[in-house]
């Protein structure tokens, strides 16, 4: 392997501080990898940021709930087990006994919350779209770039937000292994570029 000369390595370095000041892609590369991990903890495994279940589905509250509250049609069903009045019109919401048979319903693992429903939250959580029947985790996620340094987590609905992490705890905060996980891909992309 050829030495370089002290006026190439100082030509590298520059190339290299270039490349950190405008993409900064070793950082990119691990806030990426370290998003991909906690969308599919949080929204798929249904874990928190103690890589503990974030909680269970109620079990005690009767629930109605609109086609348009859902990710598939609804039963249609009232408390009865009927789709129709006595008057004969149609039930425009279903009946479930509670929050938990809804989600057995929908497709859902009920064992465990994943706090998906339409996949609104995951979309925005994600900075994608996903349609309201995926099971899989996004393809090509990433948080929104403000600068090289920063990139966060778009979230429209803070009241959601705020709401879900009232009821089970911080639930959107890091896990220790997603900050070494991130720890070590950045010092491995790192290397990389510099040793290019």
């Amino acid at each position: 392997m050829a030495e370089l000369t002290t006026k190439q390595f100082a030509a590298k370095l520059k190339g290299i501080t270039r490349k950190m000041k405008t993409d900064n892609l070793p950082y990119k590369i691990a806030v990426q990898t370290v998003h991909a991990l906690r969308i599919n903890r949080i929204f798929h495994v249904g874990l928190n940021a103690s890589a503990g279940r974030i909680g269970s589905y109620d079990t005690k509250r009767e629930i109605y709930a609109s086609d348009d509250q859902l990710r598939r049609k609804g039963t249609h069903k009232g408390k009865s087990g009927k789709t129709k009045f006595q008057s004969g019109k149609a039930h425009k919401t279903s009946y479930y006994k509670n929050y938990k048979a809804l989600k057995q319903q929908q497709g859902f693992n009920a064992s465990r919350v994943n706090l998906r429903m339409t996949n609104n939250l995951q979309s925005e959580f994600a900075n994608v779209n996903i349609s309201k029947s995926s099971n899989s985790a996004p393809k090509g996620s990433m948080p929104v770039k403000v600068n090289p340094l920063l990139y966060v987590e778009r979230i429209d609905n803070l009241n959601k937000l705020e709401g879900i992490e009232k009821k089970y705890g911080d639930v959107f905060g890091f896990t220790n292994g997603e900050r070494t996980k991130f720890n070590r891909t950045f010092q491995f992309e790192m290397n990389k570029l510099l040793n290019a």
